[in-house]
């Protein structure tokens, strides 16, 4: 059964590949999130991009 599969995706996945899907779609945006975040704090820190 693909009960938690939307609609328009269940030729291509079953279950099992939605929730893998799932994790790896939520786990990539929090590592850019936290990326962007630490990258904005160490460039207020300390730029490596020098002020004209």
């Amino acid at each position: 059964m693909n009960d938690k599969v939307p609609e328009r995706w269940r030729p291509l996945f079953t279950n099992e590949e939605w929730l893998q899907h799932q994790l790896v779609v939520v786990g990539s945006w929090m590592f850019f999130i936290l990326a962007g975040i630490i990258h904005a704090i160490v460039a207020a820190y300390k730029p490596w991009i020098p002020a004209r």
